[in-house]
This record gives C-alpha cells, structure tokens and sequence, in this order.
C-alpha cells in the first residue's frame, strides 16, 4: 500500500422521502486526527456513532463532516410531537410558579418553540435515516481515501526525485572535498608564514597540524549519514500509510547534517551545496507534512 496524502474530498448522496440528501467529508493535514461535525439540529445526537465511523478509516488529519438533509435539513415538516417532553417542560414551569409565587401561563407558541418539543420522523423513520446516513458516509469516506491515494502517489513520485537531486548534490560535495582540504592546508600556511616568518616554518610540524584540524574539519562522516538517511527515507516511502511521523525524524536528522556539513567545510563551494541541501530537506518537510 502505497503513502496516503492527508488532503481529500468524497461526497455521496441519497434520497429519504424523496428529499436529496448529502454527506460530504473533506481533509487537510493535521498531526493527528481531528474530526468536525456540521449536522442537522435533528441529527445531533449521531455525532459520536459518526466520528467513530471515520476513525475507522482514517488515521491523521483534520476532517471536516457535513450533512444536508434535503431543504432545510430535512427538518421543515413535523409528524408529531412528544407528549413526555411536552408535560415535562408544563410541570417544571408549575413547580416554578408554585415555589416562587410567580403569575403567567405558558403559552401554545412557546411551548412549541422549546428544543425536543416536535418530532420529524417517526422511529422506523429514525432508524432508517440513520442507517442510510451511516451507509452514505461510508461511500463518502471510500471515495475520499481514492483521492488521498491518487495524491498520496503523486506526492510520493515527488519526494522521490527531490531525494535523489539531494544523492546527487552529495556526490558534487563528495567530489570538491579533495580540493577543498588542499586548498585549506595552503591558506593554513600562508597564515603562520604571515605570522611566524618563512624560516621559523617546520614542515613537518605544519603539516602534522594541519592533519589535526583538517580531521576535525572531516565532512565525510556527514556525506555518509546524509546518504544513509536518504535511503532510509525512500524504503520507508515504500511501506505506506501511517508513516508520515517517521518520516518527519528522518528529516530532522538530515536537517542536521546539512547544518553540520555547512559549518566545517570551510569551503565556498561546498556551503552553497550545503544551502541547496538545506532548502530541498525544507522543501521535503513542507511536503511530508501532508502525509498520514
């Protein structure tokens, strides 16, 4: 399976009662799952069996849920009202009358304003909007994974050939090296002969010197590391979902020795490379964000 991009888009639609009727799941990149719910007034109450539908099959990313249940949600027309809720709300207002020695009456228009007080479906209604709602978010989610797969491939083809330009502008590093570290033993003598004088050079002490600081100026360490995280992060490419945060570390680390390969290498040239490297490890992670 191959890497899944965190953004994507699925719609599907169905009709109840002969009123069209839509679910739509659309997802951006996010560290870890967090899911928003825009539902029907009505539908309230599914948002938790919802949410635990997408978690199934989604792992990462912000998740944005809408339902539209036909003109004005579905909801326009009442079938009934509740009869408990109804004299629930008549004997809290007694009681509140009673206690407090309040006058007044409830009223038809504002006992049919208060929540819960009408019904829209009947139970087997009920049952069956949910189950169509559950159905219809599934395709939904179904359609959006093959969009997440479509860019997860296409995301995957572009860290490809960014991985393998930074391969190459290693092997530029590895070449100029040489010319770096003889360039850099003729400043070294130019320097103590500016200091000391020509007769009070030792070439052998100079050059064992030089051997010393040019160890600690060593950059082959980083070239190595740097390609050995390249690999890394092409076979984990191959693994698919769910690698995003691996994928993360690795660049972390590779950020690391671009760093470090800029600061000893003493080099013009080579720190123009170890900028591009810089840029391309930056570039990376601003793609690998979007990965789950």
């Amino acid at each position: 399976m191959a890497i899944i991009s965190m953004t994507g888009y699925g719609k599907d639609e169905f009709k109840f009662h002969n009123a069209l009727c839509s679910v739509e799941v659309r997802s951006v990149n996010n560290r870890f799952l967090e899911i928003s719910c825009h539902l029907p007034k009505a539908l309230s109450y599914l948002e938790f069996s919802l949410k635990e539908d997408v978690k199934k099959i989604l792992a990462r990313g912000s998740v944005n849920l809408t339902i539209s249940l036909g003109d004005n949600d579905g909801a326009s027309v009442p079938t009934g009202y509740s009869t408990e809720t109804v004299e629930a709300y008549l004997k809290i207002a007694k009681d509140i009358k009673t206690k407090y020695g309040l006058s007044g009456e409830p009223t038809l228009e504002q006992v049919l304003s208060l929540p819960n007080v009408l019904v829209y479906n009947s139970e087997a209604d009920q049952k069956e909007m949910e189950d169509l709602i559950h159905a219809s978010l599934n395709r939904a989610l179904q359609s959006l994974m093959q969009m997440r797969e479509k860019e997860g491939l296409n995301l995957k083809k572009d860290l490809e050939a960014r991985v393998y330009e930074m391969d190459k502008v290693l092997d530029e590093v590895r070449v100029l090296d040489p010319e770096r570290i003889v360039e850099w033993k003729q400043k070294f003598e130019e320097r103590l002969k500016a200091l000391v004088g020509e007769a009070g050079l030792d070439p052998v002490r100079v050059t064992q010197e030089a051997s010393v600081i040019a160890d600690r100026l060593d950059i082959n360490e980083e070239i190595t590391r740097f390609k050995s995280h390249n690999k890394l992060f092409l076979s984990t490419l191959e693994l698919g979902a769910n690698q995003g945060k691996k994928l993360t570390f690795i660049l972390q680390e590779m950020g690391r020795e671009a760093n470090t390969l800029a600061t000893k290498c003493q080099s013009a040239k080579i720190a123009a490379l170890a900028i591009r490297l810089k840029d391309s490890v930056e570039t990376i992670r601003e793609q690998t964000m979007n990965i789950e």
